[in-house]
């Protein structure tokens, strides 16, 4: 008996296979041919072919067979008789076998099959889209997630505690990317679609100005922070560029860093085609070509230092703020002693704050301002306050402390606290502060405008050109002066002759009996009065020095009359009369021309502005028929009037690269100062765009469910195997 292989068992006895190599392709047709050259035997059709064969498609009227595959794509199958629409009437049961092997055939039969099988591949595609949906919005969340842990500057370890604690509230989440490498991923790719956005913006800029400077974070790596102030929308908008490590802090490594920054945000050197100035804090690394803007809150705090240095009772009202300061914070046990006895005066009492090292104005202001709080409801200046729980305090150190130190900075304070014309001087420094800090609050706004900046400065003088004459109406000392009047008056009314003047309870002496009396004189408070006069003076003359750019003085710096010559933009500077309105500003808006004569011929505004110029300040709006004038306007929006968005970001970066995360690349440090700046809100994220990202961006397919082989097998399983 013969041996039969196993596929011989899966076709029908009476077919014959023949092997592939021993057939050519192409020899059906050939078989047919020699079949007519032979002489005509009389063949008939089989109908056990059609089973036999399932492509086999006979016509009986007609008497021929043809292949349903062939037949279908007669490109493909060539000059094959079985792909004719006559067929062919050589009933042959080995051409069919021959046909059945050809390789044209077999690529028509795989063509055929998928044309008609496309209901299984739409149901797959369909389902891996509904998988790859609910992979997209289960990533969200975990996306949301690490927005968050970015947003509040938190650890990335902060990160795997929140996913637990979304899965213990009932949602479901996959653990695949349940670790603090995987949520510094996440961060970064939502920190580039938000680079791409700025990018986008800075591209569609037409000028912009920049805005740096530097400092060294935790890990004593000196960094420059880079900002660009464009016009967004109409409004001064100011944007990250980049968070870069400095290779030498020279004035050429601060401008490669600049240039570096920029070509990690994408742009080259189209940025520097648009940049009409450049903001920055003043040090000589910082100064160049253009328009360099020496931040105007800097420039205030610089005057009002010169104030200190050459005022001697203003040092002194600084040096009592330090000693108050530095007695508490260093110490636990008197700031407990210092709340017990506020507790029995029945005063709510606030920190004392410093005024030493890097403060901006508002600090030194506010630090004043605790120190002279009235107590009580009322608010009234003879109920106990802040001072008389520091001057109880003081008195108590100074008798009961055994550190010399202490026990003499405590007499010291007590003894300036006591005086008369220092408590005086204190309520006019507070109301001097408070004018000031509102001009400091004002520069220190991310949109603030050139126009803004001068009339602020112009304010201020004028403030304090008053306060030389007459104490401000319902300032502080105002009030002290009419407290201490009231006080004369009722002493007097009582028939008291030796008369006594108190501040929050607190008796004060030297010239307290001159505050007194009915109006301030020189000849009643001769030492207050000289203090006040000396203050203002030298304010006022700092002021106009440190803001001579805002306050149109001349200048023979090209820069410094660029700034002035903007001047011709704000209505407030405009002549009332109509002749001098109508040539108002053409010296000045030649000179701009000439000066930024660069920038606006790169944007096609080299056209005669002159009698442009004329229309636009006698017959408003010609907005819509005169453009080109705007773009002067669009300068002079971009001008970077303050830095003080470098400090926030140098802020935003000390707060994100502390001492437990001293090892943090600059490169992250950078996307979480982008996220927790500029970055939306949680409630307003979306995390789609970036989720999309992520997606795209794998070498492989990503696969958020994955689920591996388990690390160890269950307890139980190996000895189940034994």
């Amino acid at each position: 008996m013969s041996k039969r292989t196993i596929d011989s068992f899966f076709r029908p006895a009476a077919s014959v296979p023949v092997p592939e190599s021993t057939v050519s392709p192409s020899d059906d047709d050939a078989e047919s041919e020699v079949g007519v050259a032979k002489k005509a035997r009389n063949l008939h059709f089989r109908e056990d072919w059609l089973k036999e064969f399932s492509w086999l498609r006979y016509y009986k009227q007609l008497n021929y067979m043809n292949c349903e595959y062939c037949s279908s794509y007669p490109r493909t199958a060539g000059n094959s008789k079985f792909a004719d629409s006559t067929g062919t009437s050589q009933f042959k049961h080995k051409t069919l076998i021959k046909h059945n092997l050809s390789l044209k055939h077999r690529v028509c039969r795989d063509m055929f099959i998928n044309l008609k099988a496309t209901p299984l591949p739409v149901a797959f595609r369909r389902q891996m889209t509904v998988n790859q949906s609910a992979d997209e919005a289960e990533m969200m969340l975990i996306f949301n997630t690490a927005y968050f842990v970015a947003k509040e500057e938190l650890p990335f370890t902060k990160y795997k505690s929140q996913l637990d604690l979304q899965r213990k509230n009932g949602l479901k989440l996959n653990k695949t990317y349940n670790n603090d490498t995987a949520c510094a991923q996440f961060v970064g790719v939502i920190a580039d679609t938000l680079k791409g956005k700025t990018y986008t913006k800075i591209e569609d800029a037409p000028y912009l100005s920049i805005m740096i400077d530097g400092d060294t974070d935790v890990s004593t790596k000196e960094c420059e922070i880079i900002y660009a102030r464009i016009l967004n929308e109409g409004k001064p908008m100011n944007i990250l560029i980049g968070h870069i490590e400095v290779k030498h802090a020279h004035a050429q490594g601060v401008y490669d860093a600049t240039k570096e920054a920029f070509q990690h945000l994408g742009t080259e050197t189209g940025w520097l085609e648009k940049t009409v100035a450049m903001g920055a804090d003043g040090a000589a690394v910082n100064l160049g070509h253009i328009v360099p803007f020496h931040c105007m809150p800097h420039r205030l705090e610089l005057a009002m230092l010169s104030v200190q240095r050459k005022i001697p009772m203003v040092d002194h009202v600084y040096n009592l703020l330090n000693m108050v300061w530095k007695t508490y914070h260093f110490s636990s046990k008197s700031m407990r002693e210092l709340r017990a006895l506020g507790e029995e005066l029945g005063v709510r009492l606030n920190v004392p704050g410093s005024v030493s090292g890097t403060r901006w104005l508002p600090h030194v202001n506010r630090a004043l301002q605790t120190l002279l709080k009235p107590g009580g409801k009322d608010k009234h200046l003879q109920n106990p306050g802040q001072f008389t729980a520091v001057y109880y305090h003081m008195e108590h150190l100074t008798a009961s402390s055994t550190n010399a130190d202490i026990a003499g900075r405590s007499r010291k304070v007590k003894k300036m606290m006591e005086d008369g014309s220092f408590v005086g001087f204190c309520h006019f420094l507070a109301d001097l502060f408070e004018a000031i800090s509102k001009f400091s609050f004002l520069l220190q706004r991310n949109d603030v405008i050139l126009p803004q900046a001068v009339n602020g400065i112009e304010n201020l003088l004028a403030t304090i050109e008053a306060m030389s004459v007459r104490c401000k109406p319902g300032g502080r000392l105002a009030e002290l002066l009419a407290d201490l009047q009231d006080q004369r008056r009722q002493q007097e009314g009582e028939g008291e002759t030796h008369l006594l003047y108190k501040f929050q309870g607190i008796t004060i002496k030297g010239e307290a009996a001159g505050l007194g009396k009915e109006g301030l004189s020189m000849a009643s408070t001769p030492k207050l009065q000289q203090a006040v006069r000396a203050t203002i003076d030298c304010t006022l003359l700092h002021l106009k020095q440190r803001f001579s750019s805002l306050l149109y003085e001349e200048s023979t710096s090209a820069s410094a009359k660029a700034v002035k010559s903007f001047k011709i933009f704000s209505h407030d500077s405009w002549p009332a009369e109509q002749r001098e309105l109508t040539d108002y500003g053409a010296e000045e808006l030649d000179f701009l021309l000439d000066h930024f004569s660069s920038v606006l011929t790169r944007n096609y505004m080299d056209k005669s502005y002159h009698a442009l110029w004329g229309m636009m300040v006698t017959k408003l709006p010609f907005c819509s028929d005169y453009k080109n004038i705007l773009h002067l306007v669009h300068i002079m929006l971009v001008l970077p009037v303050s830095s003080a968005i470098c400090e926030r970001g140098f802020s935003a970066q000390k707060r994100i690269k502390s001492d437990v995360r001293g090892s943090l690349h600059v490169d992250t440090v950078e996307d979480l100062i982008r996220i927790s700046m500029e970055g939306p809100s949680l409630q307003e994220f979306d995390a789609k765009e970036a989720v999309q990202t992520w997606f795209s961006q794998g070498k492989m397919s990503r696969r958020p469910n994955y689920k591996g082989w388990p690390s160890e097998p269950p307890s139980g399983t190996q000895e189940d195997l034994l």
